[in-house]
């Protein structure tokens, strides 16, 4: 067996990527904590209530529930992307995307891909095409260099990136 045939190639997420995303998400629940004792001591004591008091016990109550959410996704997302992984060796590549206890597994032998697909857009979309119509996109925000994944992917089944526009 040959040398160069054996060698994996892994490619993951962007660390720095993942860290900003945690280090916000614990940011903007934090604020949402903040929000809420904000939120209590406005409608607490409970006399003394106005339609202008109302509004802002309601504003603030909505400004909360969508900053801990928005907290919450950031955080869900980057536990997501710390798992996700693209490995080429000899006999295919192997997609993991999820988090450790919820992967998804996509694998391709080399034989399988018909087409490796770019789609000319804001987050620069990758696709690799089985034979079968299977697709398994991926963007900047998926794999830290997806252009070079795909590159890598398209040398080995003897092809190019075939662009496609918007």
């Amino acid at each position: 067996m040959d040398t160069a045939a054996a060698k994996v190639e892994t490619f993951r997420a962007n660390w720095i990527f993942i860290l900003l995303l945690v280090v916000f998400g614990a940011v903007m629940l934090a604020t949402a904590f903040g929000s809420f004792v904000f939120t209590c001591t406005i409608a607490f004591p409970l006399r003394g209530y106005d339609l202008g008091r109302g509004v802002r016990v309601f504003g603030w109550a909505f400004g909360t529930l969508c900053t801990g959410l928005f907290g919450w996704a950031l955080w869900v997302q980057a536990v997501g992307m710390a798992h996700y992984v693209a490995r080429l060796d000899a006999l295919g590549v192997d997609f993991r995307f999820g988090s450790k206890k919820n992967t998804r597994d996509y694998y391709f032998t080399w034989e399988q891909i018909a087409a490796v697909k770019h789609k000319k857009m804001v987050d620069s979309t990758y696709y690799v095409v089985g034979k079968d119509n299977f697709s398994v996109q991926f963007t900047i925000y998926t794999f830290f260099r997806p252009k070079k994944l795909a590159v890598r992917i398209a040398e080995q089944v003897g092809q190019t990136v075939l662009e496609q526009a918007f």
